[in-house]
């Protein structure tokens, strides 16, 4: 008996839900690419951590503070309303209504802005992720350009 998250129990020993899993999905690919589908990818879902200061090595300590700075604030975006006062709005009668008319006309346009504005976070987020990801890539490279040029010296030295 197998229970596969409450929604349907197997009592029939010989039936392995695993394998007829398997055999699905491997006939979905097949279909797909006969029918020409490209091949999905999926990307790790989340954004990339600021991978931090290399510590005891050398590192462009330029980059490192941007990266730092692009990590705190890529995601503050803020609009709020700020209305300066009028002259007109002393206007008896005529002064409350030209008041809403410019607060609801103000907040319509912030409206758009802020739909604006998440769409450019997102975009940030995406940015200083990509960044993330290459800073510890280069710092990778960077060790193992170290490493090489250590064993070059030594295979100079002993050959």
């Amino acid at each position: 008996m197998e229970d596969l998250g409450g929604l349907i129990e197997i009592n029939d020993p010989e039936i392995d839900p695993v394998r007829i899993m398997e055999e699905i999905r491997q006939r979905i690919r097949r279909r797909r690419e006969e029918l020409g589908y490209p091949r999905r990818v999926f990307p790790a879902f989340g954004a990339a951590a600021y991978p931090g200061e290399p510590e005891g090595e050398d590192y462009d300590i330029d980059l490192y503070f941007h990266l730092r700075r692009a990590n705190e604030n890529y995601h503050q975006i803020d609009v709020a309303p700020l209305i300066v006062p009028s002259p007109r709005s002393s206007i008896p009668i005529l002064g409350p209504i030209w008041d809403r008319i410019r607060r609801e006309a103000h907040n319509l346009v912030l409206f758009y802005v802020n739909k604006l504005a998440q769409r450019q976070v997102t975009v940030n987020r995406h940015l200083v992720s990509t960044l993330n990801r290459m800073a510890v890539q280069i710092q990778e490279q960077q060790r193992r350009i170290k490493a090489l040029e250590e064993e070059l010296s030594r295979l100079r030295e002993g050959g």
